[in-house]
């Protein structure tokens, strides 16, 4: 079974972590107490092969707290 390695992590987001992750995992980020989802607001990352290469799909998540 092809995996992925770990995702990179998001600034003041959460992830529990696995140590493998597998060819069609999908990851859900949720922003630490304290700060929000800003758009754009997709907090998921998918784990794929495409053209023979095993990577991540690009995060489109940001947090953020109302004084930054």
């Amino acid at each position: 079974t092809d995996f992925c390695g770990p995702p990179r992590t998001v600034p003041h987001a959460s992830l529990s972590l696995n140590r493998r992750y597998y060819v069609g995992q999908v990851l859900y980020f949720k922003c630490q107490s304290g700060y929000d989802k800003r758009p754009p607001t997709s907090g998921t990352r998918s784990c794929k092969k495409v053209n023979g290469k095993i990577r991540w799909t690009s995060l489109r998540m940001r947090c953020a707290n109302d004084s930054s």
